[in-house]
């Protein structure tokens, strides 16, 4: 049969499907056109961009191309390109929907904003062969994009990861990585948990004690690092050993861990924005604070140094505004969390400043308490323009219907409906199917891919409140990046086809034939994860 390359004949279509029948493409699109042939990339290949705002994505795009092809790239603004990015009427980056569209003069890819560029880009690079993802020079493969029109938005904004290197530190290079992978498979936001009880790894310069003391720890004395070097012992596991990068000697001691400097943070944020991702930091108050109370003991009740942040204490309240002040000023996005989870109160019951508290603010209890606080820090992230986040504890006591509530503990299966009945928005990542340090076994990935993330027992108006899904990479028994690869990859492959593509458009089989594309991506991008079958 002679291959014809026009696109705009209906005859001249090979097929038209809801998702692709020959393209692996994950998530699953809402619509994709395949027609015949195929457009070779040329050795001399121009990006070109239409507006002056998509030249990182230009230069983004140039970065994925070049390693592997080692063609000669150039991006240029205009329309004229063998690759076009084309911003229509600019909108609001909530509009993520694209259109990319290749045939014989090349590849056009079309949104009204950034973050959906971005989106085109990302199929773009799984249209073209798995070895794109090679980051040397290969001869002898075939540089093609099939002849296809895809028509694609996401079911959901809020489509994250979120990381954990409190427990165990990844370095800058580490994350980058993890956000290559989120872009790739079109993660929106990238929910960072930068503090806990065992460190404190984002810098605070009013604070400075909070990373030159409480970024470090005796590995000896913790015992999630005891945990984790026995395991590789035993298991014979050398992803579960500590990695001796985040080692040094402090005072003739060698202690553990790492943070990030201000500059660090701008520049993972920076990295993370040119690939269509937001950066939402969580620094968790008033709970999980015992670094910090270690080194500022005044945090705490009683000056004694421990948890939880004491919240009669006004230098306490001023402490937190002024942490979240330097936050602010780092991450440029609408969010930012706070935590709020597993408050051990006990010390309030006995904390006079704690009590005058209660009795000063009419407070009926404990939760109440924290709930008074929630919504002080709440109205200082709104007056600087932030939304507050934290987990379903903070609706214990009562909280503001303009809070964000993330539902983690899958054994409280009301949290969503009764945040939604308040008019809170919710953001889904359960116990039951969103926790990547869980166990995992040949049946979790389909478990979280047919499982019910989102309630489905909830009204019309209830689901307009549901921002999206995440899911929760916590670092107490995860090292290095190999174990981190292996307990998030695949399974956070399927929640970004949950997250992206509309419920009734998505069928495990299909998902499971287009994995197998996808595991090769993985192996190239050197990625150690878990693989579907394991004996």
């Amino acid at each position: 049969m002679k291959r014809i390359f026009t696109l705009f004949a209906a005859a001249l279509i090979v097929g038209v499907f809801h998702a692709g029948a020959a393209v692996n493409i994950i998530p699953k699109p809402t619509a994709v056109t395949e027609y015949e042939g195929a457009w070779t990339l040329p050795s001399e290949l121009t990006i070109s961009y239409s507006h002056k705002t998509l030249a990182p994505a230009a230069g983004y795009l140039e970065e994925i191309l070049a390693p592997a092809t080692g063609y000669g790239i150039k991006t240029k603004k205009g329309t004229k390109g063998d690759i076009r990015l084309v911003l229509t009427t600019p909108s609001a980056d909530l509009d993520e929907s694209y259109t990319l569209l290749s045939g014989p003069d090349g590849v056009t890819i079309t949104s009204a904003s950034y973050k959906g560029i971005i989106h085109g880009i990302s199929t773009l690079r799984q249209l073209l062969p798995y070895q794109i993802e090679c980051k040397s020079l290969l001869r002898g493969v075939e540089w093609k994009v099939p002849a296809v029109k895809v028509e694609d938005k996401p079911a959901y904004e809020w489509r994250g990861l979120m990381l954990d290197p409190v427990r165990h530190f990844y370095s800058i290079e580490e994350t980058k990585d993890l956000l290559d992978l989120m872009a790739l498979y079109k993660f929106s936001k990238f929910h960072w948990h930068l503090i806990d009880s065992q460190a404190w790894r984002i810098e605070i310069k009013k604070y400075p004690l909070l990373t030159s003391k409480g970024a470090w720890r005796d590995p000896a004395n913790e015992y999630i690092d005891k945990a984790c070097e026995q395991s590789a012992i035993d298991g014979r596991n050398p992803s579960m050993k500590l990695p001796k990068e985040h080692m040094r000697e402090i005072d003739g001691k060698v202690m553990y861990g790492g943070y990030y400097s201000q500059e660090d943070i701008r520049e993972i944020v920076e990295y993370a924005a040119v690939r269509g991702i937001d950066v939402v930091p969580e620094i968790d108050m008033p709970g999980h604070n015992w670094m910090a109370t270690q080194c500022y003991p005044w945090l705490s009740c009683g000056h004694d140094g421990t948890d939880p942040l004491c919240l009669g204490s006004d230098e306490v309240i001023q402490f937190a505004k002024d942490v979240f002040k330097e936050v602010f000023e780092l991450f440029p996005y609408g969010y930012a969390e706070i935590g709020g989870d597993e408050v051990s109160r006990i010390k309030w019951q006995n904390c006079p400043l704690c009590q005058e508290r209660i009795r000063k603010e009419n407070l009926g209890g404990l939760e109440e308490l924290q709930s008074w606080f929630t919504k002080e820090m709440e109205k200082y992230f709104n007056a600087n323009g932030r939304r507050l986040i934290g987990w379903d504890e903070i609706l214990e006591g009562g909280v503001s219907p303009t809070a964000i509530v993330n539902w983690w503990q899958g054994y409280h299966a009301d949290v969503v409906q009764r945040s939604t009945a308040g008019g809170n928005e919710v953001i889904c990542c359960p116990t039951t199917y969103c926790y990547f340090d869980y166990p995992q076994n040949n049946e979790t990935m389909r478990t979280l891919y047919e499982g019910a993330v989102v309630p489905e027992d909830l009204s019309e108006e209830q689901h307009k409140l549901v921002k999206g899904m995440q899911g929760n990479i916590w670092g107490e028994f995860i090292p290095s990046e190999a174990r981190m690869h292996y307990m998030a990859f695949p399974r956070a492959i399927a929640l970004a086809e949950k997250a992206w593509t509309e419920k009734t458009d998505q069928n495990w089989d299909c998902f499971i034939a287009r994995m197998e594309e996808q595991l090769l991506r993985l192996s190239t991008m050197k990625v150690a994860y878990r693989p579907l079958v394991e004996q």
